[in-house]
C-alpha cells in the first residue's frame, strides 16, 4: 500500500523558502513513518516546494533520517484540500492509528 505524506506541517515545521533547512521535525514523525516502513508500505512525500528546493529537501530528509521511496514537488497550493482518501493530520499518534 502507499502512503503520500505532505511534509512541511506535517512532516516538519512550516518556514519560509529561504529557511526551510531550519525545519524541525514533527513529534513522533520518523517514529511513525519508521513503523510504516517496517509494516511494509510505500512512503511518498509530496510538497508544495519546488523542484529548485530538491537537493536542500533531499539532505533535510536525510539528515533527519525520514525514510521514504518517493519524493515529488511542485503540488498545487491552496487554502483547504478536499481528497476522498485525505487523514486529517492532527498528530502522528492518531494518524498512526488510524492506518496500522
Amino acid at each position: 500500500m502507499k502512503i503520500v505524506i505532505d511534509l512541511d506541517g506535517t512532516i516538519c515545521s512550516e518556514e519560509k523558502q529561504f529557511s526551510r533547512a531550519l525545519a524541525k521535525i514533527k513529534p513522533y514523525a520518523k517514529e511513525s513513518i519508521d513503523k510504516l516502513k517496517e509494516n511494509g508500505y510505500i512512503i511518498i512525500i509530496y510538497s508544495a516546494r519546488t523542484w529548485a528546493e530538491y537537493e536542500l529537501t533531499i539532505n533535510w530528509l536525510k539528515t533527519n533520517n525520514v525514510q521514504f521511496d518517493q519524493l515529488i514537488l511542485g503540488k498545487p497550493q491552496g487554502d483547504y484540500w478536499i481528497d476522498d482518501r485525505a487523514i486529517n493530520f492532527d498528530n502522528w499518534e492518531s494518524v498512526t492509528k488510524k492506518i496500522l
